[in-house]
C-alpha cells in the first residue's frame, strides 16, 4: 500500500513539474507556431508554483529525494518568471515636477449594471494629466453619449478616441485623453472588432511623449457562449473553454506584434493597457521588450488588476522606454470595475 502511495504521489508530483516546465516556455511560442494549442495554459503559473512548492515539500519529508530535486530544478529555472510576477521593489523616490498617466479599464462605465456607480466617478476627481480608457461605452442619441462623457471630463480638452463597434445604439471603443495638446493619432490595424490599440503623440513643453493605449483580445465568454456551455457535457465545456482560452491567446500573440512596432524610437514611449495576459506570457515579452514594466519597478507584491469572482490576475500594464524616469506606481483599489486603475507618474531624462 506504501509503494502505491509513493507511486500515486510521483505521478502527482510529474503533472506540477510538466505544468510549471510548459508555463516556462510559453512566452517564447510565437502565434503562428503548432505549439501555439499550449498557450492557453499561461494563467495557470501562479497555481502551478504553489502547486509544485507543495509537492517538494511533501517529498522531502517522505524522503522522496529525486522526485523533490527535479521539482527544485523547475523551480530555479522558474526565478525569471517569478521575477515578472511578483514586485519586490519600494518607492523611495521623491515627487517633484511629473507627468501622471491613469490607465483603466472602465468595464463599460457599469453599463449593463446600472444600479452600480460607474468609473466616472473615479475619473471626474482623478488628477492625472493623461488618461488612457479601454472598454469606453456611449449611446447614441442619448444623454449618456460622448459629447456628455467628454464634458464630464472637460478639464481633458485633448481627445484621441476610437470606436471598434458601432451599433445602432452603442459605440465602444478606446480613448485617450490628455491636458496636454495631442500633435498626432495613429489607429493601429489589429483585426478585431472588439479590441484595439491607438497611439498619441503628445507635445508637453519642448518634449513629445508617444503614449500607445491597447486593449488586447480577451478571454472573457459572451453571452451567447454561456447558454451553449449550459447545455454541454462537461468533458465538451472544458474542451471549448480551453480552445476558446488558446484561440484568444494566438490572437493576442499577433495583435502585440502590430503593438510593438507601434513604437516610435524617435521620442519618450508608454505603452500601456489591458493586455489580458498574464507576465509569463508571448504577448508581454514582445510588447515589454527592453522597456521598464513599471510596476516591478517600484512596487512589491502580485499586483492584481484584475478582479472577478475568485480570479485575481496582473494584466494591466504601463510599460516605460529607456528615456522615460518612472517615479511612483499605484493601483488604485476603485470599486467601479472588473479592473483597478494603475497610475504611474514619471519624467523625461
Amino acid at each position: 500500500m506504501k509503494r502505491i502511495g509513493n507511486i500515486l504521489w510521483i505521478l502527482i508530483s510529474a503533472i506540477a513539474m510538466i505544468t510549471l516546465a510548459v508555463t516556462l516556455i510559453i512566452a517564447y511560442i510565437p502565434p503562428d507556431s503548432a505549439l501555439n494549442v499550449l498557450s492557453g495554459l499561461n494563467l495557470l503559473f501562479p497555481y502551478a508554483l504553489i502547486f509544485s512548492l507543495i509537492c517538494i515539500t511533501v517529498c522531502l519529508f517522505r524522503r522522496q529525494f529525486y522526485t523533490a530535486l527535479c521539482i527544485g530544478v523547475i523551480l530555479l529555472l522558474s526565478i525569471p518568471n517569478i521575477g515578472k510576477s511578483i514586485g519586490f521593489a519600494s518607492q523611495k523616490q521623491a515627487i517633484t515636477e511629473s507627468i501622471k498617466l491613469s490607465c483603466y479599464n472602465v468595464h463599460y462605465f457599469n453599463f449593463y449594471d446600472y444600479k452600480q456607480k460607474n468609473a466616472l466617478e473615479y475619473l471626474k476627481t482623478c488628477d492625472a494629466d493623461i488618461l488612457c480608457l479601454q472598454e469606453i461605452l456611449v449611446m447614441r442619441n442619448q444623454p449618456n453619449n460622448l459629447q456628455h462623457l467628454l464634458k464630464s471630463l472637460s478639464k481633458y480638452p485633448y481627445h484621441h478616441i476610437v470606436f471598434f463597434y458601432e451599433g445602432n445604439r452603442l459605440r465602444k471603443g478606446i480613448a485617450t485623453l490628455s491636458k496636454y495638446p495631442i500633435v498626432k493619432k495613429q489607429r493601429a490595424d489589429i483585426n478585431s472588432e472588439s479590441h484595439g490599440a491607438i497611439s498619441s503623440w503628445i507635445r508637453i513643453g519642448n518634449d513629445t511623449l508617444q503614449v500607445i493605449n491597447c486593449y488586447l483580445e480577451s478571454n472573457r465568454l459572451t453571452s451567447a457562449e454561456k447558454e451553449i456551455y449550459k447545455s454541454q457535457e462537461k468533458t465538451n465545456i472544458i474542451k471549448r473553454i480551453y480552445n476558446k482560452l488558446a484561440s484568444a491567446s494566438q490572437k493576442r500573440g499577433w495583435q502585440a506584434k502590430v503593438v510593438s512596432a507601434l513604437k516610435d524610437p524617435h521620442c519618450a514611449t508608454l505603452v500601456c493597457g489591458d493586455l489580458n495576459d498574464v507576465a509569463t506570457s508571448y504577448v508581454y515579452r514582445t510588447i515589454a521588450q527592453d522597456d521598464t514594466d513599471t510596476f516591478l519597478a517600484l512596487n512589491h507584491g502580485i499586483g492584481t488588476t484584475f478582479h472577478e469572482g475568485i480570479y485575481r490576475f496582473r494584466i494591466d500594464y504601463i510599460f516605460a522606454d529607456s528615456l522615460i524616469t518612472p517615479l511612483s506606481f499605484r493601483i488604485n483599489k476603485q470599486p467601479y470595475s472588473d479592473h483597478h486603475p494603475i497610475e504611474l507618474q514619471c519624467k523625461f531624462k
